[in-house]
């Protein structure tokens, strides 16, 4: 089974961070969620915590002043090794097709999922970490 211990979640919606908690505490119960508000948030975190293992990283494209692309163009100058083993997905309410292109071509990002995520999606995101 899967060894999920640390999630951190990316949005500025409230509902949407609220949502997708509780996706990921009735899927993976005993989980430590970390919730961001912003892109300045999620990447001050890190900066203080350089040592934390990050399982999964749901991290929202469209968020103001700083967005996820930025957030992920700062997690690329980090230490490399840092992000080997975390799964980044990049979430969006619009499916743009030039966000989608543009997110596969990074290579921080796993995947590109739409909003709110599903248990049937987070299953499967689960099901690919075994």
């Amino acid at each position: 089974m899967h060894n999920i211990q640390h999630v951190l979640l990316v949005d500025d919606d409230d509902i949407f961070n609220m949502l997708h908690g509780e996706v990921l505490k009735r899927l993976i119960p005993d989980v430590r969620i970390d919730v961001f508000k912003s892109g300045q948030e999620v990447l001050q975190f890190l900066t203080q915590e350089p040592d934390l293992k990050i399982d999964l990283l749901f991290l929202d494209i469209r968020m103001p002043v700083m967005g996820g692309f930025e957030v992920l163009d700062a997690m690329s100058t980090m230490d490399p090794e840092r992000f080997n083993k975390t799964r980044i997905y990049v979430l969006s309410s619009t499916l743009d097709e030039r966000d989608l292109l543009r997110a596969k071509e990074m290579p921080l990002v796993t995947d590109f999922i739409g909003k709110p995520m599903s248990f049937d999606t987070l299953r499967s995101i689960l099901a690919q970490m075994e």
